[in-house]
């Protein structure tokens, strides 16, 4: 298996350039390299160094290919039908059209940067385990090693719904050829792999509050999200319970929380700055210029349809001109500042997780699973449901869920998990409901088998 095999070596010539400007301009190179950028397991030696590496695992979480937006985003918003492509780079509008090839450049760049954030946080994992008591205590050691656990079960989650069959590798790579000979998993055996690290991570965490790091509460997040996926109801109604009850988080308004970081909304962000831009700001089409996506038509009137946008209309804006027609412009992550976050997990889905799971149980729970919709419902400023029939609160849950995240990542694997990508999208083809392994790993990687149908 050579899944890191582009990182590995890029990781080689790194360092040796970082000797070469050691030797010539020691003092410049220590002061321009940002510490948030290392993520390399081997300059683990104590505390301060493991929670640097922590910090280089969250720095690629954050990065434009997996949930800066552009990249993972990217491909999740054009392929969930609701919004459009603009720009110029024709690989995006392969995922509008379902025609994605295991070429595709968008893919590549994802593939590379998630395994990378696998390897960082297998890397953070192995060497903190094995360091002396003296240079860390027993509390920063469950702490670090709790998020690089976290992070990396979140690396796998998105790999397994993306492209399905996944290599599993739970030791860092150092050279090329290590793990040869292991294969890919199963969507179903990747994801109890996410279960077994969010396990692990919940015993080592604290149950503390942090909406930009993780947290104990996190981990319930994330684990009602996975039960939701692999139809485990009771557990995921069980999980998202625990946030629910929470008086840390809560439903607020719509205008609090467009405008806002950290609001009592938000479960877990990823925070930006000024110097450490999103790249949300630079993807979107905005009021200044078209680039490679927007909002489309129909996602439009959804939102300014009181009957189901309600106060969500803020999302969205229309500067369409005689010369351009259908120009809607985002405004969740467009801020003048470019410091918007992204949001992972929030307290909305909470609610929606629960009504979904309460409608699907084993025994239904019809008007718990109203209430908790009706809940995101009444926050909106839409008309509730009145009705009990259980297939009409799932598909309310479902077009619920498409307009309270108009602007986040979840519609399409929404659509790809029910079965419904072909029903609502014209996907016919199931194939097509997760992507190609990329050509260059299958490639260099002999163990790698393409998905079916590419």
């Amino acid at each position: 298996m050579r899944k890191f095999t582009s990182y590995f070596r890029y990781n080689i010539a790194l360092l040796a350039l970082t000797g070469l400007l050691a030797s010539s301009c020691e003092s410049y190179f220590l002061d321009a390299e940002p510490q948030q950028s290392i993520s390399d397991g081997s300059v683990i030696i104590d505390a301060a160094t493991a929670e640097t590496a922590l910090l280089g695992v969250y720095d690629k979480v954050q990065s434009s290919n997996y949930y800066g937006g552009d990249g993972y985003q990217a491909a999740a918003y054009l392929a969930g039908g609701d919004n459009i492509w603009v720009g110029t780079l024709n690989y995006y509008a392969t995922f509008i059209t379902h025609t994605y090839r295991s070429d595709n450049t968008l893919l590549n760049n994802v593939w590379s940067t998630i395994f990378t954030v696998v390897n960082g946080a297998n890397n953070v994992i192995d060497k903190v385990e094995k360091l002396d008591s003296k240079t860390i205590t027993e509390a920063q050691r469950k702490q670090i090693s709790g998020e690089a656990y976290f992070l990396r079960s979140l690396a796998y989650f998105d790999l397994a719904r993306a492209w399905g069959n996944v290599p599993v590798v739970l030791k860092p790579t150092t050279a090329p050829d290590d793990f040869d000979g292991v294969k890919q998993s199963t969507q179903e055996q990747v994801y109890r792999q996410v279960l077994e690290d969010l396990t692990k991570a919940e015993g080592l965490l604290g149950n503390t509050v942090d909406r930009n790091r993780v947290t104990q509460k996190t981990v319930s997040a994330f684990k009602a999200r996975l039960h939701l996926y692999l139809g485990e109801y009771e557990k995921a109604e069980e999980y998202a319970t625990k946030l629910i009850s929470d008086s840390n988080y809560e439903l607020i308004s719509w205008a609090s929380f467009i405008n806002s970081k950290n609001s009592r909304e938000s479960i877990f962000e990823l925070a930006y700055s000024t110097a450490d831009r999103s790249a949300h700001y630079g993807a979107w089409s905005s009021d200044g210029y078209r680039n490679q996506f927007g909002p489309g038509p129909a996602l439009f009137k959804l939102l300014q349809d009181p009957a189901t946008g309600g106060d969500r209309k803020a999302l969205i804006k229309d500067i369409s001109t005689p010369a351009i027609l259908n120009y809607y412009v985002q405004l969740l992550y467009w801020r003048a500042t470019n410091d918007n976050p992204t949001y992972l997990f929030r307290i909305a889905e909470q609610y929606l997780i629960r009504a979904e799971a309460r409608a699907k149980k084993a025994t239904p729970d019809l008007a718990g699973a109203a209430a908790d919709l009706n809940a995101v419902k009444t926050r909106a400023k839409v008309p509730v449901l009145t009705s009990t029939n259980k297939a009409a609160i799932e598909r309310a849950i479902e077009d619920e869920r498409r307009a309270e995240f108009a602007l986040e990542p979840h519609r399409w694997f929404d659509l790809v998990r029910t079965g419904r990508a072909g029903a609502v999208l014209g996907v016919g083809n199931a194939d097509k409901w997760i992507f190609p392994i990329p050509f260059n790993d299958l490639a260099a990687d002999k163990d790698l088998v393409q998905n079916k149908g590419y």
